[in-house]
């Protein structure tokens, strides 16, 4: 039942991340909701992204407004329809790990950054020290590769 479970799961998140892509009308929809200025990421800066521009079913930063799911006195965003239901129905997509400490960070209070080297994929710290940490680290070892 338990191996039942976890296909389940599987299925419907994959499902998910299929039915969100950037060419579907969702996008189009929000875009035209974005507030304020547009963020670049950077591999030589760390940049703090807005929460609400990040879908936390897919962890991508998608530079404009999305749909707000509020859940237990906390708001997770969504991309589509299909990303809400998921935060609605599946607690552990609010969840995912700090990449410095490996210590379960929630979505919806994480300090999130651009994944260095992406254009999209967010990184969700616990805090913004670890972030800094975790991004001077990053540099170190980017300038050690190119000498």
């Amino acid at each position: 039942m338990k191996n039942y479970s976890i296909i389940l799961v599987s299925i419907i998140s994959l499902f998910v991340l299929l039915s969100c892509n950037n060419s579907g009308s969702h996008s189009k929809e929000n875009k035209s909701k974005s507030a304020g200025a547009t963020v670049a990421f950077s591999d030589t800066a760390i940049t703090r992204l807005p929460n609400n521009q990040v879908c936390m079913v897919n962890n991508r930063f998608l530079n404009s407004e999305q749909i707000p799911v509020p859940i237990n006195g906390k708001t997770y965003y969504g991309c589509c329809e299909g990303c809400v239901k998921m935060l609605n129905e599946d607690s552990t997509s609010h969840y995912t790990y700090d990449p410095l400490s490996n210590e379960q960070v929630d979505k919806a209070t994480a300090f999130i950054i651009g994944k260095p080297g992406s254009k999209e994929d967010v990184f969700y710290f616990v805090s913004e020290s670890n972030a800094n940490e975790y991004f001077n680290k990053y540099l170190k070892k980017t300038t050690a590769l190119k000498q």
